[in-house]
């Protein structure tokens, strides 16, 4: 996981330093911190029951590039790239049926999750406004049971998406996002094989530099 989080935020900052040498008035670089929750829709003949989401935490390394636009603060406008680096960790509890139960009989778990996402947006201000959308890569899943008594090995990482908006307070930044997936993510259980549809929304708090 360390490995991955190096690569990309180095592959972040590399771009972003190319950026800021052709033209610094144009680029700006920023962390930003949140809380969430995380839905998972599970599709296993009846194995599983769909999760029920608690609240997580993220964090991120934002970055925005001005392609377009005139001014700043309250008189500003424009359109934006904005690449990010997310890492996110979130907790759900869900069910599965106990295999050779007669009267279907289910065990509880919980699920701890945790991934590393890297959106690219582009983003349209007006005035102190600011709405965003892009497609979102995930680089890295990881997730267990918090008692280890069931394995999740995630098969495919998807492609998703992103949508939301922020307010721009001078370096101050409120931003609130939904992130859903465009197909469903295959896991390896214990017993068989199932289909989960993932979405999420966020709010969270940034400075940008």
């Amino acid at each position: 996981m360390k490995r991955v989080l190096l690569i990309a935020l180095a592959a972040l900052m590399t771009g972003v330093a190319g950026v800021q040498n052709a033209s610094a008035q144009k680029f700006e670089l920023g962390v930003r911190a949140g809380v969430g929750s995380q839905n998972m829709d599970v599709e296993a003949l009846g194995l599983f029951v769909n999760g029920k989401a608690k609240l997580g935490w993220n964090v991120a390394v934002v970055s925005r590039i001005r392609i377009i636009g005139f001014g700043d603060g309250i008189l500003g406008a424009g359109l934006f790239f904005q690449p990010e680096v997310v890492y996110s960790q979130n907790n759900l509890k869900f069910r599965s049926m106990i295999i050779g139960s007669s009267n279907q009989q289910y065990e509880n778990y919980k699920v701890r999750m945790a991934m590393v996402d890297v959106p690219l947006l582009l983003s349209v201000k007006v005035s102190l406004v600011r709405v965003q959308a892009g497609p979102v890569f995930n680089l890295m899943n990881n997730f267990k049971t918090v008692d280890g008594s069931l394995e999740l090995l995630p098969l495919r990482s998807p492609v998703g998406y992103a949508v939301g908006a922020s307010v721009d307070l001078g370096g101050l930044v409120i931003d609130g996002r939904y992130h859903g997936e465009f197909e469903k993510m295959t896991f390896k259980g214990n017993w068989s094989d199932f289909k989960s549809q993932f979405s999420s929304w966020s709010v969270g708090v940034g400075i940008m530099f």
